[in-house]
Parts: structure tokens; sequence; C-alpha cells
């Protein structure tokens, strides 16, 4: 296999040269696709290959003139890609050790995407190494705390679809991604709600990994983009829609009470990070939601109209 490292990029250039010499050290891309959405001081290719260490041709460089988005900015990444594989990298990230070994583990192996195990910064605070608990807890429950590169049952994959959303945290098998016509929504936040699904419904082979190949970089400032409290973070109905209206379409039973347990959670997150002046767009908005896509029972989970009243 060979891989293409895509990166979005937006104000943000030393972040991006550390992440740049460390897949460097790595050794591990065999291309690396970057996109500068919009950044105020235009990304050189040439600044980057010098400062990072890379060679010609080991780095394509690609810009919006105005920010899009991450989303916006991975999808065109993926249309450059020209790898059997390819893994989603935010600048703010930083590849592990175990990148390499969870790469050699997935050589000659055939599989759509594979989940593997991340560093989350916040669990430095308490001496722990890993994912936040919720994470972890979702991965015990489908059995796989230990081994590597194993493959998901049916029951595993329903319930590591809860975990986060990350779009960093698989390698994909490129072909997987194009054949689906599976990418990220082009919205401001929530981006990477419908890549994760998605490629959930979609993937016939998914194998998982407790390598802890990358680490995310969880900013104390709360600074980053995706804090933003205005009403973009109503467009998460967007990608919402259509993973819904898949599963009804596709007959997935197995993912709709994984769904709507991850939806509860979901309304209750965006509430506390909007704007209190828009909550009642939000709940009309999820009353919307639950009367065109929620089913009428689902077992083994509070009624989902009944954890909107909740949330009102």
């Amino acid at each position: 296999m060979n891989l293409t490292v895509a990166i979005p990029a937006h104000n943000d250039c030393a972040s991006l040269l550390r992440l740049l010499r460390m897949l460097r050290a790595l050794g591990c891309a065999d291309q690396i696709v970057v996109v500068d959405d919009g950044s105020q001081v235009p990304l050189q290719e040439t600044v980057l290959l010098d400062a990072a260490g890379l060679e010609t041709g080991q780095l394509r460089l690609l810009r919006h003139e105005t920010a899009k988005g991450a989303g916006a900015a991975r999808n065109l990444a993926l249309a450059h890609v020209r790898t059997s594989h390819v893994l989603f990298l935010d600048a703010d990230d930083r590849p592990a050790r175990a990148l390499p070994w969870l790469l050699q583990d997935l050589a000659g192996q055939e599989f759509d995407f594979c989940l593997f195990q991340h560093h989350d910064t916040r669990r430095d605070a308490q001496g722990a190494f890993g994912q936040m608990p919720y994470d972890q807890a979702l991965w015990d429950f489908a059995g796989l705390s230990l081994g590597a590169c194993t493959k998901v049952s049916p029951f595993a994959a329903a319930s590591l679809v809860q975990t986060s959303n990350y779009p960093w945290n698989k390698i994909y098998r490129t072909g997987f991604l194009h054949e689906h016509s599976i990418g990220c929504s082009e919205i401001p936040v929530h981006n990477d709600i419908e890549l994760h699904w998605r490629s959930f419904l979609n993937g016939s082979r998914i194998l998982a990994s407790t390598h802890v190949a990358v680490v995310h970089d969880v900013a104390p400032d709360g600074q980053r983009l995706t804090n933003r409290t205005g009403s973009e973070r109503l467009d998460v109905f967007i990608p919402l829609t259509r993973i819904a209206a898949e599963i009804q379409a596709k007959g997935l039973d197995l993912y709709l009470q994984p769904f709507w347990s991850f939806f509860t959670g979901l309304m209750h997150w965006v509430k506390s990070n909007l704007d209190p002046l828009l909550h009642p767009q939000l709940a009309q908005r999820i009353s919307a939601f639950l009367a065109a896509h929620a089913p009428a029972e689902l077992p083994g989970l509070p009624d989902a109209r009944a954890a909107q009243r909740g949330q009102a």
C-alpha cells in the first residue's frame, strides 16, 4: 500500500511545519497534500519544502482563495489523491511513533478503512495516555481492547460508530471513498460527521487497530474555528439528514439505536455550545428532524421524542 496524508490548513503555519517535519522523520507518507484554506498569508510550497526538509514532489500545495472550511479543504485534497490509501490529519495533529507500525500491519491486507486509537491531550492532566474514557468504553464494549488490525464484526461496528467523529482516526482505501461518494460536509462546523458515519454505513471490510497512531492536541484557550456558538452550528442537520435517510433507505437496522443515541448526545452538546438566543431555533430544528426521521420505537433506548423534550 502507499499513503497520502491530506492536511487542511488555515492560518497555522507553525503547527503545519511541525506536522510536516514529523511526517518526514517517520517516513510513512508517500505523498502529502496540503490545502491552504484561505490563510491570510498564503502558504508557499518552496517554503514548506525547505522548512520541513521534504524533497520536491513529496508535497502538493492547493489553495482556496477564501476560507471554505476544513470539510471543503479535505474534499479538495481527496480529489487529488493518487495513492491507494489516504489519511486525513489536521495541521495541529501529531503522528505518533506507532503510525509506521500500523502501516506495517496493514500492508497486504484488504480493507475499506482501518479505525485506530489516538491520544487526546486532555488526558495529560490526569496522568493518563490514550483516548477519552467515553471513546475507550466503546472500544471495550466492542471487544477490541487488545490486539491490532482486528476485523470488525457488524456488532463491533455498531459500537465503534459511536466514537468521536474525527476525520483523522482512520486510514481509508481511496477507492472506497470514491466508489461510495463519501466525503466531508462542506459546512463550517460538524463537517466530519458525514465522513465518519457514511464510512461505517458503506464499509464491508472494516479493521480496527489499538495502535495509538495520532496525538490530538486540544487547545486550552478554545480559539479554534470549531469553537463557534453561532447559527452555523444549526447546519449540523444537513449531514444528519443524509445519514438518517441512508440508514432508512438501506434498511440498516443495526445502526438505528447507535444513530439515535448519538443524535441525542450530539444535540445536548450542540445546545451547550450554542448562543442561548438560538436555543428556540435549535428546538424547532430538532422537532422537525424527529418528525421526519425518528422511528416510532427505538428498542432499548428512550423514545427520541421524549429525549428531545428534555432539551427544549
